[in-house]
């Protein structure tokens, strides 16, 4: 009861207070970088196709190509780069595959009414390719993605320290949610790092534990397994392996994957990367966090029978929640809405720093400073 109703005499909380203020002081700068990186890659995708509209855009005809054609052509034109995937888009627009060649990402965009190669779009000198590089390992490869980790559960605690930080007791709760309007700038300076700090803290938090996964994935499903009872991940299944030059066509492949999963948009198909692999398609739902869709079918290349059909909401619940976790990190669900409020929760880190920072200099700094005066004036 001590803490709820004279939280400022409890000892701990003074010690978690000098926590969140040095924390804050200490790693603000890189909590700033984050956010505006994350800010920037909310849209990447979308911003990247804006930039190539003469690859993206194409004139409507009566009939498609065949998916065979479109994939003969990219492989005659780039015969050393690995294939991985495509991305189907619907009428008027250019199908996307993605190359691997010497560490390289490519997409090359083909016109899907005559298997016309119209251009290619390299990654490695991109300013946002870049951008999501930083936000994701900050440009250190493997050191890069642990420091994320960590980082990403200071801001856990940054959120938590700052909330109980904040309390002002049962009593005088109602005042700890105003805002001084007519107040000087000190006090104004407290309010804002106060309220943006309240109203960011929640999806803070979420941001911090999402994003944390990339460095230890295992581990978190291991704990969503825990939690749930259940799996928290599923693998794509394994089929014989066979020469590539057995393969069905591709054509035949995505009519199979078509019909057995009508419903839905298709979005994302896969190929197999080596023998015992499987080609998959995804399908997207109006319902689907994520914007490649949530229902894949898997198929057979040699074969093209349909090995599996995964339905997102028959996954057990573990499952379903470890593939929520990158939509959840990015803000891409729920549509325009979310990822405008996950931009502006890109710019907090940074109000909070300098307004942190100010009532900081106030405190100590500027007393200290006039404490030394009045020491050299005696």
């Amino acid at each position: 009861m001590g803490f709820a109703r004279d939280p400022r005499n409890i000892w701990w909380r003074k010690t978690l207070f000098q926590i969140h203020l040095w924390a804050g002081l200490t790693v603000g700068l890189y909590f700033i970088l984050i956010g505006l990186s994350g800010s920037l890659v909310v849209y990447k995708k979308e911003l990247e196709r804006a930039m190539i509209p003469h690859l993206v855009s194409v004139p409507v005809q009566p009939r498609q190509a065949s998916f065979q054609q479109m994939y003969d052509a990219v492989r005659e034109k780039y015969p050393t780069a690995s294939i991985t995937n495509v991305f189907l888009y619907p009428e008027g627009v250019s199908w996307s595959f993605r190359l691997a060649q010497n560490k390289q990402r490519i997409q090359v965009y083909v016109d899907p009414y005559t298997a016309q190669i119209l251009g290619e779009d390299r990654y490695a000198d991109k300013f946002l390719q870049w951008v999501y590089d930083f936000h994701v390992n900050l440009l250190a490869g493997s050191t890069g993605k642990l420091l994320n980790g960590i980082g990403g559960f200071l801001m856990v605690l940054m959120s938590l320290s700052g909330i109980v930080v904040w309390w002002p007791g049962i009593r005088h709760w109602r005042n700890g949610l105003r805002y001084a309007w007519r107040a000087g700038w000190k006090r104004q300076n407290y309010d804002l790092h106060k309220w943006v700090g309240l109203a960011s803290a929640a999806l803070l938090l979420l941001l911090g534990i999402t994003g944390s996964y990339w460095t230890w994935p295992k581990e978190y499903e291991a704990t969503l397994a825990w939690i749930t009872r259940g799996p928290a991940k599923t693998t794509a299944p394994i089929v014989a392996p066979s020469p590539r030059e057995t393969w069905q066509d591709l054509q035949v492949i995505l009519d199979r994957a078509r019909q057995t999963m009508p419903e839905g948009e298709p979005t994302l198909f896969r190929f197999a990367s080596k023998p015992g692999d499987t080609h998959s398609l995804k399908r997207l739902l109006p319902s689907d966090w994520r914007t490649q869709g949530e229902d894949t079918v898997y198929l057979d290349p040699a074969t093209a029978a349909v090995v599996r059909v995964d339905r997102h909401n028959e996954q057990a619940l573990g499952v379903r929640l470890q593939r929520d976790i990158y939509s959840l990190h990015f803000g891409t669900f729920w549509g325009h809405h979310t990822r405008i409020l996950w931009i502006l929760m890109g710019l907090a880190p940074l109000v909070l720093f300098v307004t942190g920072l100010l009532m900081y200099w106030n405190r100590v700094v500027v007393k200290w400073k006039r404490r030394r005066e009045r020491n050299s004036h005696q």
